[in-house]
């Protein structure tokens, strides 16, 4: 398989998992007891934040490495920590080490939230499959992968630590901290490895 090929075949996979967005949130099940604490937003009809699939295509192959890490994201919601194998308590940052590891690239090392606020180069708005961090007290955080946003500017995230399991919600873009973006060495290692994979098939 050619490099544009395997470009092109991530993103369409890309462009699929974003304008699923809406679909995704408008099924959403009714929120739990656990899910109204002040750490999660309740998940709302949402828009993509990219406008259409040539968008969407567009940024992919601009950052091949960020669009290896939200399919890579994608593929675990539902799954408890210890289905993932990591701590089941505050396991936010453990999950997004989790799938930089999984996607071929690699992380902070650490299980602090905040940790991801000096990893990489940092944004000045959300993009899709970037790492959004939260506010969640004055020394506590929340890690995910940026999947779009809804029609307020409110990031939807795939995050770990989301009650029990990783799940896809929706958060107020006034708890964002920063947006960042893997450094480069780790979207090349990313792409490369996303390149291999889809070489394989």
């Amino acid at each position: 398989m050619t490099k544009s090929c395997v470009h092109l075949a991530i993103a369409v996979a890309v462009s699929a998992a974003v304008v699923s967005v809406q679909a995704g949130a408008a099924q959403a099940a009714p929120a739990t007891p656990s899910q109204r604490n002040e750490r999660f937003a309740s998940v709302t009809p949402a828009e993509p934040l990219l406008r259409s699939r040539s968008d969407a295509a567009q940024q992919a192959a601009q950052v091949p490495g960020a669009t290896a890490l939200l399919l890579e994201a994608l593929r675990w919601r539902g799954h408890t920590a210890k289905q993932i194998g990591v701590p089941s308590q505050l396991w936010c940052a453990d999950f997004m080490n989790f799938v930089l590891k999984r996607a071929g690239g690699k992380g902070t090392g650490s299980r602090a939230a905040r940790s991801f606020l000096k990893y990489g180069k940092l944004l000045d708005g959300p993009r899709v499959g970037a790492i959004a961090i939260l506010y969640r007290g004055p020394n506590n955080g929340h890690v995910g992968v940026v999947r779009g946003t809804d029609g307020q500017g409110n990031p939807i995230l795939i995050s770990g630590n989301h009650g029990p399991t990783v799940m896809q919600s929706t958060y107020p873009k006034e708890r964002v901290l920063g947006y960042v973006m893997p450094p480069d060495y780790v979207l090349h290692e990313m792409a490369a490895a996303a390149r291999k994979s889809a070489s394989a098939e």
